[in-house]
């Protein structure tokens, strides 16, 4: 883990962190989702932050044609690894304690979104598909539903790439309205700020700008981090999320 880039944003009643490429990889997307090093890379991660692997949810993230990207699913004890070796979700919401959520990522932004009045927290892969699924905006309106006020929610975004960075060949929601400010065309190819278009996302919908915390660390030029856009395809880091 990199001490510098863990957050600090968020009250001592949430454990939440980051690991990196030193920690060794959480999931190898050229072999088993759950191969036993993967597996192991993660159990050791959970065992530094004083969490039992079989106390965690595993997030496992689908692609494909018929995925919509915006699936929340909400957890609790009985879908911890003691019990099945992953839950296939876009967002995993728990309101129980001591249940902590993982999330492996590579350039993808995971993010934490906590209340802690209602005792509510969320981690959610926001990646561009999820991004243009609105999964952010999603996410907030699932917690008012559950009874939570968008101004009470706290979020941290993770490690991931950014705008100076992350570029495309094609965009196809380049000319829409929402995503002005948050794409560049430059030599005929985009850079999107997934980042700060989904922290724009969270303030429609009604959370502070002050409670919204953005890692400034770029995966894509930072050697401590896998990055798949740069072509580490295998590679992922963990970002967990408890509350005590």
């Amino acid at each position: 883990m990199i001490i510098a880039d863990q957050p600090t944003c968020l009250p001592l009643t949430v454990l939440a962190k980051v690991s990196s490429r030193s920690d060794g990889t959480v999931l190898d997307r050229t072999s088993s989702i759950h191969s036993a090093e993967a597996v192991a890379n993660r159990v050791r991660f959970c065992e530094l932050n004083d969490v039992s692997y079989d106390n965690v949810v595993y997030q496992r993230i689908e692609y494909g044609k018929t995925q919509q990207y915006d699936k929340i699913i909400e957890v609790g004890e009985d879908s911890t690894t003691r019990y099945v070796a992953d839950v296939a979700a876009d967002a995993l919401f728990t309101r129980t304690k001591q249940v902590g959520l993982l999330l492996p990522v590579a350039d993808c932004v995971a993010t934490v979104v906590y209340d802690q009045r209602q005792g509510f927290i969320a981690l959610v892969h926001l990646g561009r598909h999820s991004t243009l699924a609105h999964l952010a905006r999603k996410v907030i309106d699932y917690f008012v539903s559950e009874g939570s006020a968008a101004s009470d929610i706290t979020i941290w975004m993770s490690p991931s790439a950014k705008r100076e960075t992350y570029k495309l060949a094609w965009f196809d929601a380049a000319s829409d309205p929402d995503w002005q400010g948050f794409v560049d065309v430059r030599g005929g190819e985009f850079y999107l700020d997934l980042p700060g278009y989904n922290r724009a996302q969270f303030i429609q919908a009604g959370v502070s700008s002050d409670a919204i915390h953005v890692s400034p660390t770029d995966t894509m030029n930072n050697p401590d981090y896998f990055s798949h856009q740069s072509g580490d395809v295998a590679g992922r880091i963990a970002v967990l999320a408890m509350m005590k």
